[in-house]
């Protein structure tokens, strides 16, 4: 995106409505990750998450949705001593396509988590080398932190989306990972009553999602959700997932 259209872009964002896309706030973090087991275990036993659902379709589907041809993952999601009444980490391993490392050498896109869980604020590492700052509190997904190559374009961006003060911009170079197997953190969802609403006000905006909202199986024992993904202004990705009927809880 030019610097011209990224102007008026965030003009647009500007004047949006006053109900935010994805206003019933933020559902989960994706952190993908190399392998499953040794990943639960970390954000079990050193951040104090349980696993809640497992997420596994036992086939490859249509991928479109994530901007592949075909997708299929196996993942856990943490949660914190609230459930799915607070964000939570959705902890995956693609099994189609198999995970990939960045190799771009950019900085911009979802890199830091903030959680709660600690006696004292401690910087760490996920066993892939995911940064993750932990503050006093009870257990759980506090934030994110999202690099930026415009923080005041991707400020009027966050400040249409139901975020509130989860998303922290700091500034960086680049663009965001691509391919959706990228090893870290890829995409930040939000829930949302009424999704295709959401995304003719994003079509309004100038956001082009990467497909139509899509159907997908989420396991055995799941609902089948409907969502669809939508870049930032550098192509960092978001989701808007309709909350199923099930209080099995969602993606």
């Amino acid at each position: 995106m030019t610097s011209v259209a990224a102007g008026r872009t965030a003009a647009r964002w500007l004047a949006s409505p006053v109900v935010p896309v994805g206003a019933g706030g933020v559902v989960h973090v994706n952190v993908n990750c190399r392998d499953l087991e040794r990943s639960l275990a970390f954000y079990r036993d050193v951040l104090g998450l349980q696993p809640v659902t497992r997420t596994n379709p036992e086939q490859p589907q249509p991928g479109a949705a994530f901007g592949l041809e075909w997708a299929q993952w196996d993942a856990w999601m943490m949660a914190g001593p609230r459930g799915f009444g607070a964000p939570v980490v959705d902890l995956l391993q693609w099994v189609v396509p198999e995970p990939v490392e960045r190799h771009d050498g950019g900085t911009v896109g979802l890199c830091r988590l903030r959680m709660g869980g600690g006696a004292a604020y401690a910087a760490l590492a996920d066993p892939d080398g995911l940064a993750i700052d932990v503050r006093p509190g009870p257990p759980g997904l506090t934030g994110v932190t999202v690099a930026c190559s415009d923080p005041d374009r991707s400020s009027a961006f966050y400040r249409t989306l139901g975020v509130g003060g989860f998303v922290e911009l700091v500034e960086g170079v680049g663009t965001a990972p691509a391919g959706a197997n990228t090893v870290g953190i890829w995409r930040l969802a939000l829930a949302t009553a009424d999704i295709d609403a959401d995304v003719a006000e994003l079509s309004r905006a100038g956001v082009r999602c990467l497909s139509d909202p899509v159907e997908m199986s989420m396991g055995p024992g799941l609902p089948v959700l409907r969502f669809v993904l939508f870049p930032d202004p550098d192509g960092t990705m978001l989701e808007l997932i309709e909350r199923p009927a099930s209080p099995a809880g969602p993606r």
